[in-house]
């Protein structure tokens, strides 16, 4: 008997409403394809929607709208993260490459008999950080499909996968909530008063779970460190060996993308002299000093760098991180000065 749930919304973000409501219809009307691939910005809440979706699909009694019913054995096990035909796929380690063994691995256990006669899910997160050797192995399992085994692949960095993966899955595009939505919905997650939403939300481009990760680790703080170092650098106030040391031990892509929003809002206002573009509007007076003495095409030659230098980051080289900051702050203090 199912529970009295029956009428309640599934457990999702409420921008998600609609994709749920197409995917849980293919789903009832068995139509699901043997392999999803959930596109979205990051921050929006992709992951946590495919294992919502996932838990209603391996739930005995789920709701007519999707909910799963929290009671059977399936939701005990889901709810304890021991569910045998539920597996997350996801880097070892934060910056690492998704490997061929651990594809390999699901690969033999899709042909394995499940837990109740009925679907094994794999969710790949986020399915752009698998290596070539990784990708290659999951293109077999995708041309093959095996009966109630669904692959969702989830990637924030738009279409970086190889083209042999993305043409055989059924892609799914999530929307970015509304200003309103995610200012509504973080405005409920946050604790410190002092801490405008606003500006929080413009910080990360409306991506309200990515806003609330920016919090947790305290990278308001790193902001305000790093952007004064740059200040400071500008002015010829502060040493770039120093300050590289002081930020080494830090996540290099939250670095790299602090420049970036820095650097970008120098851009815009080199060219706009307009504060109301800024993201960071806090930093208008900083800005507006800087920016006086920079010029346009220093300064995207230099956005350029950056946007180079997270992309080999991302493909996981192995750099010393020390030496990749002071060239990034030796090249910062070089334009600055021309």
């Amino acid at each position: 008997m199912k529970n009295n749930s029956l009428q309640a919304a599934p457990d999702i973000f409420s921008w998600q409403t609609q994709v749920w409501q197409h995917l849980w219809q293919a789903k009832q009307q068995q139509r699901l394809a043997h392999a999803l691939l959930f596109l979205g910005t990051e921050g929006i809440g992709t992951r946590e929607f495919a294992i919502a979706f996932a838990n209603a699909i391996l739930c005995a009694q789920p709701t007519d709208l999707g909910n799963w019913c929290k009671e059977c054995q399936a939701c005990h096990l889901l709810h304890a993260a021991t569910h045998p035909d539920l597996i997350i796929i996801e880097p070892e380690k934060t910056g690492q490459r998704i490997g061929v063994d651990q594809i390999r691995d699901v690969i033999k256990s899709v042909n394995e008999t499940t837990l109740r006669g009925g679907y094994r899910i794999i969710i790949i997160c986020p399915s752009t950080s698998m290596n070539t050797n990784a990708a290659n192995a999951l293109l077999k399992s995708l041309e093959e499909p095996v009966p109630n085994t669904l692959f969702i692949l989830i990637s924030d960095e738009g279409l970086r996968l190889p083209a042999t993966i993305v043409s055989r899955c059924q892609k799914i595009v999530f929307p970015k909530p509304s200003h309103d939505q995610a200012l509504q919905w973080l405005k409920t997650q946050l604790i410190n008063e002092k801490v405008d939403p606003q500006l929080l939300l413009k910080l990360v481009n409306g991506a309200p779970l990515r806003a609330l990760s920016f919090l947790e680790k305290d990278l308001l703080v790193l902001r305000e460190d790093i952007y004064q170092g740059l200040h400071s650098l500008s002015r010829g106030q502060s040493d770039p060996i120093k300050l590289a040391a002081q930020w080494q031990n830090e996540d290099q892509i939250n670095v790299i993308d602090l420049l970036l929003s820095w650097l970008t809002d120098l851009l815009r206002y080199k060219l706009t002299e307009d504060p109301t573009h800024l993201i960071n509007s806090d930093y208008h007076n900083e800005i507006v000093k800087v920016s006086v003495g920079l010029l346009k095409n220093n300064l995207l030659a230099y956005i350029e760098h950056l946007q180079q230098t997270r992309g080999v980051l991302l493909s996981s080289v192995n750099l010393n991180k020390q030496l990749l900051l002071e060239d990034l702050l030796i090249q910062w203090t070089h334009y600055v000065s021309c």
